[in-house]
């Protein structure tokens, strides 16, 4: 009897393993494809975002707040000595704050206690100078919070530029490559003369979506000109863009 239950641990972790590995296959699959989405529109790289915000619902202390967005930063790679940590915690606001930064990248992790059922782990995540390793940053980001929320969100966002001002002709040509490349079927369209706007759904991403009026959104493109800097610049998201564009 004792040998059955054995084999049946082994097989349940066996498939648990199998299962997990499947899911990362898939992460670097429809991740990689964002990837090529965004070289196929052949912008200069301006830089990339990750937004993150995991809720967590039980009661829980300063230093069990204050020891996840530590372990966020260190699973991301900082070293402690370009980490600063702030706290503010009384009656009123029960925050930890913490920034970190090296030649490349920023790193923001808040921790918001509401209540004794409702607290929040945001993270920000900027990068100017890579972006190929945006698969990697992400999967570890998204382990790092699944260890206490099984509800966490993770925005994307993969930001280029062109040195000059494109016709509206091109903004429409530059979508249907990216629409192509992603298997994306348009939900959403805004068009001006300057800004283009479109939410879509990619097959592509499809475990990755927001519903919206009854659809399923999970790819967000912006494309607009700015005058100040004579530039056109572009925005790939998944889910949808969470920057100021």
């Amino acid at each position: 009897m004792k040998n059955i239950k054995y084999i049946a641990l082994f097989i349940s972790l066996v498939l648990l393993g199998a299962m997990s590995s499947y899911a990362e296959i898939k992460l670097d699959n429809s991740y990689n494809r964002f990837l090529e989405a965004f070289e196929s529109t052949q912008a200069d790289f301006k830089f990339y975002n990750i937004k993150a915000n995991a809720p967590i619902d039980y009661d829980i202390s300063k230093d069990e707040i204050k020891s996840i967005c530590l372990d966020i930063i260190n699973d991301l790679g900082m070293e402690e000595s370009n980490v600063k940590l702030e706290d503010k915690w009384n009656n009123n606001e029960k925050q930890i704050y913490i920034q970190a930064e090296n030649d490349n990248t920023s790193i923001s992790v808040i921790g918001i206690k509401k209540n004794s059922s409702e607290s929040y782990i945001m993270v920000d995540i900027l990068d100017n100078k890579v972006y190929k390793n945006i698969v990697d940053i992400y999967a570890i980001l998204k382990n790092s919070l699944d260890k206490f929320s099984y509800q966490a969100e993770i925005y994307t966002c993969i930001a280029g530029e062109y040195s000059k001002k494109l016709q509206i002709d091109k903004y429409n040509d530059i979508l249907d490559e990216i629409l192509y490349n992603m298997n994306a079927e348009v939900i959403e369209k805004v068009q001006e003369e300057n800004f283009l706007s479109i939410t879509a759904y990619s097959k592509v991403l499809k475990e990755n979506y927001l519903e919206c009026f009854g659809n399923k959104i999970n790819l967000n493109i912006g494309i607009r000109y700015s005058e100040d800097d004579e530039r056109t610049l572009i925005y790939i998201a998944t889910p949808i863009i969470k920057l100021d564009y």
